[in-house]
């Protein structure tokens, strides 16, 4: 049954776009500390180091699009959160907590003493909590599609999972596969408006989706939403490094009203919508946001320090 979900999303959702000979995407990996980090690694001396996170289920794939843009003009490490994409976790490792330790670890580990931070998705809370607890390490920030605030503003199914244990029970045995299904399906058609992924990011997307462990970990993730968005809500207003959130008006999963929460918790932060865009937003709003991004970078935050 899984193999003609995919067969058919390489068919009827793949972009046309021709693939490129070297697939500078081809997963590496790290050991640091307890983690096998999958990472992709562009180097440029003297540049701003600016570190991409990914979305679930999807894997930093999801920079394919724009990682030229930004390779030319910055130090660019991407990686896959432990627990998340390639890099794999333990249950007990998951949290927005834990996981920004493991962020902050990881920036360790390559030599970058501060950064321009991108999380999206479930990458929010965890870029959020690495802001708050290690505020000196990082620029500035980029967040979008993905909660910070509790009780978030999700679609109904997101909501049962990140209240019910019981309905976490049933998403990681019962209801399994077809919660799989679903997420497969939200990484390659359902979280978009305009982009196509390419066949190689499906096919990553479906490997990933289709892992009982790295489900097993996103629904324990969710499952720390009770507690640790709480938490991270009473400390935003506190945060003091520049922080461009951006959304995509017409997500269906994480919704924009989630955006303009954080926009009024978060002193001097830029909010940005995108008309057009759906749940992955960087994608969807293509060069608009990889512009913007560009712009923050090579200066637009320092508008938004605080003074």
């Amino acid at each position: 049954m899984t193999q003609a979900i995919l067969d058919k999303a390489l068919t009827q959702y793949a972009s046309n776009r021709p693939s490129t000979a070297d697939d500078i995407f081809t997963p590496q990996f790290v050991s640091v500390g307890k983690f096998n980090i999958r990472f992709l690694r562009k180097e440029k001396p003297q540049a701003p180091s600016l570190l991409l996170l990914n979305g679930l289920p999807q894997s930093i794939r999801m920079w394919e699009s724009s990682i030229e843009a930004f390779s030319e003009k910055f130090d660019v490490l991407a990686f896959d959160i432990p627990g998340f994409g390639l890099s794999k976790a333990e249950e007990g490792d998951m949290s927005p907590s834990s996981l920004s330790e493991a962020l902050v670890q990881i920036m360790n580990h390559f030599g970058i003493n501060q950064a321009h931070l991108v999380g999206p998705d479930v990458g929010v809370p965890i870029a959020l909590a690495a802001v708050i607890n290690h505020p000196q390490r990082f620029l500035s920030l980029n967040i979008f599609d993905g909660p910070g605030t509790f009780p978030p503003k999700l679609s109904p199914i997101l909501m049962a999972v990140v209240r019910s244990r019981m309905v976490r029970w049933i998403a990681k045995g019962l209801n399994k596969k077809s919660v799989m299904k679903t997420n497969f399906l939200t990484a390659v058609k359902d979280g978009y408006h305009n982009y196509k992924p390419s066949k190689r990011a499906i096919q990553e997307y479906y490997d990933i989706a289709f892992n009982s462990d790295s489900h097993k970990c996103a629904i324990s993730f969710f499952g720390s939403y009770s507690k640790e968005l709480p938490w991270i809500e009473r400390k935003l207003n506190g945060i003091k490094v520049p922080t461009l959130i951006t959304w995509g008006k017409r997500d269906p999963f994480v919704l924009v009203d989630n955006a303009t929460a954080l926009s009024k918790h978060i002193p001097n932060s830029k909010l940005v919508i995108f008309d057009n865009a759906s749940h992955f937003s960087s994608e969807d709003a293509g060069q608009e946001y990889v512009d913007l991004i560009i712009n923050w970078v090579d200066g637009g935050f320092l508008e938004h320090r605080d003074v």
